[in-house]
């Protein structure tokens, strides 16, 4: 039946939705889930149509227990409407945002794209949010709810950066008993500046902000940073530094990539984009600002060797982290990847625009599928474990 269903969405919705706008129907189907969630049995109808119970998958990740280690990662639900449905489609947890203090319409539009029907995108939202007051409405809806939220943090355009960390920990502040872990979004292709407060002394004085009210609070939130697939080795390398000087529990690896060389192998085939640069030349996406996401096989090379990269050093350090995987996670074999290089739990975005409904279920059986094959009881014996084989 599963994969009757996969088929179906990818033959005929699928390619009708590549004829729409991308982020009207991304709207849509948030606004859906919601309604879903909120009718009597409607959760139900979801479980039994897309998720997939696997007991074996059960894990307790900095004090949070997850049903399974597939999340969905900010930017799909960024007001936190559909958190009860994504979570009946079989998703472990969600993680919000980003959150920003004021509401912020982001960048003109259009600012969504489809570039590929096998589903990457190019987006350049631009911090969109409707503010922490309409997401923290949101949430309360979810409280005693078993399941996991995460929130993404980040600053409106308009604050300088030297406020970035208050900025930051305002919304944390006013949103704390609405989450089960926090990210800090300094990451995000789409915000001009944004990326630098990756930097060691900007990101330590945001993280120091941020962990002064979860001190306040009773400290038992745990604090994650997302990175840039970008970086260097030795920025990501700064990176952990500060992880390990600060305590944090851990890092996201990766945000959106801003390559050119692999943004240039998609076309523009959008009319909305028509008479924008006319040159006679073959144009791509290389040309248009805005991060890569989906399916594509180098950025999806790159997200697991960040991963790697820092599984590798954290572990040299005797670091005790949890990372969060994502980037072109697509089925069961690109999650089982990601794990094995490091990850602990892993998110999908664009996937589940680009598979359909039934991706956690997905990639949910095979995991269970690789972990019987290789004779596992314990999940955990799956991180690293590609790692680890190679330096015994």
């Amino acid at each position: 039946m599963a994969r009757e269903k996969k088929d179906t969405y990818i033959r005929f919705i699928r390619p009708w939705l590549d004829k729409r706008d991308s982020e009207t129907w991304h709207n849509n189907a948030r606004k859906a889930l919601h309604l879903a969630q909120s009718i009597p049995g409607g959760q139900f109808i979801l479980r039994k149509l897309f998720s997939h119970e696997a007991p074996l998958l059960s894990i307790t990740v900095e004090g949070i227990n997850f049903e399974n280690p597939l999340l969905v990662g900010a930017g799909w639900d960024k007001v936190g409407e559909a958190v009860l449905g994504l979570h009946a489609m079989g998703f472990g947890g969600v993680e919000v945002g980003s959150v920003l203090k004021y509401p912020q319409e982001g960048n003109p539009k259009p600012r969504e794209f489809i570039v590929s029907p096998n589903g990457v995108a190019i987006n350049r939202m631009g911090f969109n949010s409707p503010g922490m007051e309409v997401v923290a409405h949101n949430l309360e809806q979810y409280q005693g709810k078993k399941v996991p939220i995460g929130i993404s943090v980040g600053k409106n355009k308009a604050t300088p950066d030297e406020q970035a960390p208050a900025a930051h920990a305002i919304v944390v502040d006013r949103l704390y008993d609405l989450g089960d872990y926090f990210v800090i979004n300094v990451s995000s292709p789409n915000t001009p500046g944004l990326r630098a407060l990756q930097d060691k002394k900007p990101l330590t004085a945001i993280i120091n902000a941020v962990q002064k009210v979860i001190e306040k609070h009773g400290g038992e939130k745990p604090l994650f940073v997302k990175i840039a697939p970008d970086l260097s080795d030795n920025a990501v390398r700064d990176v952990i530094d500060v992880v390990e000087k600060t305590g944090i529990r851990g890092i996201i690896a990766v945000n959106t990539y801003l390559n050119t060389k692999v943004k240039g192998k998609y076309s523009i085939k959008d009319p909305r984009l028509e008479s924008v640069g006319k040159t006679g030349k073959r144009r791509t996406w290389a040309d248009e600002a805005g991060g890569l996401s989906g399916d594509d096989s180098d950025y999806r090379t790159r997200a697991i060797e960040v991963v790697r990269y820092i599984y590798e050093e954290t572990q040299r350090r005797g670091m005790e982290i949890t990372i969060i995987g994502v980037g072109g996670i697509k089925d069961a074999s690109t999650a089982l990847k990601m794990i094995k290089a490091g990850a602990t739990l892993v998110q999908v975005v664009t996937a589940i625009r680009g598979k359909g409904p039934s991706v956690a279920k997905q990639i949910n059986r095979g995991i269970v599928a690789e972990m019987r094959r290789m004779n596992l009881t314990s999940y955990r014996d799956l991180v690293g474990s590609e790692i680890r084989r190679h330096t015994i």
